[in-house]
């Protein structure tokens, strides 16, 4: 695919510098990978070095750079900038995915599914289930009775729908991801475990995305819900009854326990993990491998472990550092103290 310099900047509300509006680009890359025709991007000036030795055509960047020779597209948030320039590239699957039923696909008879969608091979899907328009239900995946999905939801090859599961519009789940599986419920009986059976379902709002290998449980009594534009990284584990807030992101590797909530816009780093039955206010950040253990207010910035401030974490992590010459000063001090004494 072949656009203008000035076309992408029409596309991104961005100002063009040094440059002209009939520049093609062929293509994005790294600053250190771009090729003429190329269009890169800088948001961490300590690269500025790469800039200049980058042999793109154009690059994306957040205020001008007076003596940097390549073109620039100044934006107000270039990194937003860059995902809309980034999309314009994105591989046409079309001829792949063409709105049509594999023969080898197992469907039952009593599902409803509407017009403009591509079924893979060897996809299952249950009874009483309802698939929506332009939906892209890739191989080898199961859907099982009693599920809907909305409109231009995706569900890439080996992906698992587990009954009663409802997918809103323009969802779009990962490989191998796993929606609606039984939660961690067990009852003892002497020394024996007995199951507690889930009767809640799981649901994905719009616009929410799942990642390769995320699993969320259904609800034990009440529902788990991944609220609208929720993205949910690789290998994250929902429990059951969990809220997941609007426009909250989740990094790889995080483990969420039964019936905690997550506000909305909360940013979650990765291998966090979370206690049942706690809840994390709007706007919250978390810190990679936090162990969060209690509730926290709106606007908390926690890690750590057990999770706790941010800047605490960081002054004692600081402070932890001058522990070998300040335990040397003590003894020292110590040593000074016994010859005074001694002396007296």
């Amino acid at each position: 695919m072949t656009i203008t310099l000035g076309q992408i900047a029409d596309l991104i509300n961005a100002e063009l510098i040094n440059g002209t509006v009939e520049q093609p680009i062929h293509g994005v890359a790294t600053l250190e990978s771009a090729q003429p025709s190329n269009i890169s991007f800088l948001t961490n000036f300590k690269h500025l070095q790469s800039a200049r030795q980058s042999k793109a055509s154009a690059i994306i960047i957040g205020r001008s750079i007076a003596d940097l020779e390549i073109p620039q597209l100044v934006s107000e948030n270039p990194y937003l900038s860059w995902a809309k320039t980034v999309a314009l590239f994105k591989a046409d699957r079309s001829s792949h995915l063409p709105p049509t039923i594999d023969p080898s696909a197992c469907i039952d008879p009593s599902c409803q599914i509407a017009e403009n969608t591509h079924i893979g091979a060897n996809v299952v899907i249950g009874a009483n289930s309802i698939i929506g328009s332009d939906c892209k239900i890739h191989s080898g995946v199961i859907i099982e009775e009693n599920c809907q999905l909305g409109n231009n939801v995706e569900i890439h090859p080996n992906a698992v729908i587990h009954f009663g599961s409802q997918i809103g519009h323009r969802c779009n789940i990962w490989s191998n991801a796993v929606i609606g599986s039984y939660g961690f419920g067990n009852a003892k009986d002497g020394a024996q475990f007995v199951r507690i059976h889930q009767l809640g379902n799981a649901i994905l709002e719009d616009d929410v995305d799942i990642g390769a290998g995320a699993t969320i449980d259904r609800g034990a009594v009440d529902n788990t819900v991944i609220k609208r534009g929720a993205k949910i990284d690789n290998l994250v584990m929902i429990a059951h009854n969990v809220i997941i807030g609007e426009d909250t992101a989740i990094a790889a590797q995080t483990g969420i326990s039964g019936s905690t909530k997550i506000g909305n816009r909360v940013l979650i780093a990765g291998q966090v993990g979370f206690v049942g039955h706690i809840e994390i206010g709007d706007q919250s950040f978390i810190g990679a491998q936090a162990g969060v253990s209690k509730s926290f207010p709106p606007g908390s910035k926690i890690t750590g472990y057990p999770a706790r401030n941010l800047m605490d974490v960081r002054r004692s992590d600081t402070a932890i550092t001058h522990l070998p010459e300040l335990i040397k000063k003590v003894k020292l001090l110590e040593q000074k103290i016994d010859d005074l004494t001694n002396k007296t």
